[in-house]
């Protein structure tokens, strides 16, 4: 583990103090108290559920029974999603394939923690892309939301829909499942994530207003990177790209609220959005990273909401 991956962890007796907390202090864990104790949750759980391939006692150990559902697949705790699985192996064809995950980034902040990774179930799937997000309570995984879209085929760039590494089931395989070595790198610890928030807060609301060229423009570094598989490269593509959505000549998305995760450099946004004539609203997700106070790096995935989930939580 390099300086950079190691800055911020925790020592062995920082962990112990940290579970016993409750049992030493009925005070409020600070955000950073908070940060690292879901951290440790995460780790463990990340490593059994993708390192280890095991995807129902990963939830077994780390998750509350009744952890509350947003993907619309699947009903409300353990047990729902034992039962969709079942369903899967039930309906499979041939013999099980060797599947693949890779992470591009896995962020942590307060109760929550999210990880935007490729997905294979064998060498003839073309993948997925995935965001899930997990919230902990008192040590136990207590709600999970995910929005996944299709491993594009094509893209308007040649940055990736990740980062460029383990986005075919040959190169995931080879990399490996490893939350510790992200395909984007791990958040930066020396950038503030309050900064990194009031970044990206100043430049959405001015996008939202109508300000879609000029926000893009003082707002963008000069090396810019876009890795949404349908908008072209650097701050031009970004601006034909949202003027089309928040242009004069139709109405604009209806944003609903917004999930924060921000780590770093790094800030991931997760919200409903309903879009101009559409059936309903779309789960999407934007990530952003912010060096030197300027948007460098821009991802998202989006997923229709369906007319009938599996639960009555919403994907949001």
């Amino acid at each position: 583990m390099t300086a950079r991956q190691s800055a911020g962890r925790l020592t062995i007796g920082a962990i112990f103090a940290l579970l016993l907390l409750p049992q030493m202090s009925s005070a409020t864990p600070t955000h950073t108290e908070q940060t690292a104790a879901t951290r440790i949750v995460a780790e463990a759980f990340l490593r059994q559920l993708f390192g280890q391939q095991d995807l129902l006692g990963a939830y077994d150990r780390y998750a509350a029974p009744d952890f509350i559902q947003h993907n619309p697949e699947m009903a409300d705790g353990i047990a729902g999603r034992k039962a969709y699985f079942a369903a899967r192996a039930k309906h499979a064809t041939g013999n099980p394939a060797s599947p693949a995950n890779v992470y591009n980034m896995v962020l942590v902040d307060g109760d929550l923690f999210a990880i935007h990774h490729h997905i294979f179930s064998g060498p003839e799937d073309p993948g997925r892309v995935f965001v899930d997000i997990w919230r902990v309570a008192d040590g136990r995984i207590v709600e999970h939301w995910d929005v996944i879209q299709p491993n594009p085929e094509q893209l308007a760039h040649s940055n990736g829909s990740g980062c460029g590494r383990g986005e075919t089931y040959d190169t995931a395989r080879v990399l490996g499942s490893t939350p510790d070595a992200p395909t984007c790198g791990l958040p930066d610890p020396a950038a503030s994530r309050v900064k990194t928030r009031e970044v990206i807060e100043r430049y959405v609301a001015e996008v939202a207003s109508g300000d879609v060229r000029n926000a893009i423009l003082r707002w963008f570094s000069a090396d810019y990177r876009q890795h949404s598989p349908t908008i072209a490269e650097g701050a031009q593509g970004a601006i034909a790209h949202l003027q089309r959505e928040y242009g004069k000549n139709a109405p604009p998305p209806r944003l609903g609220p917004a999930r924060v995760i921000a780590e770093g450099d790094l800030i991931l946004y997760h919200r409903l959005v309903t879009y101009p004539g559409a059936q309903g609203p779309s789960a999407n997700v934007d990530i952003f990273r912010v060096t030197n106070g300027k948007i460098s790096e821009h991802w998202d995935v989006k997923q229709a909401a369906p007319a009938k989930p599996a639960n009555a939580n919403s994907m949001w």
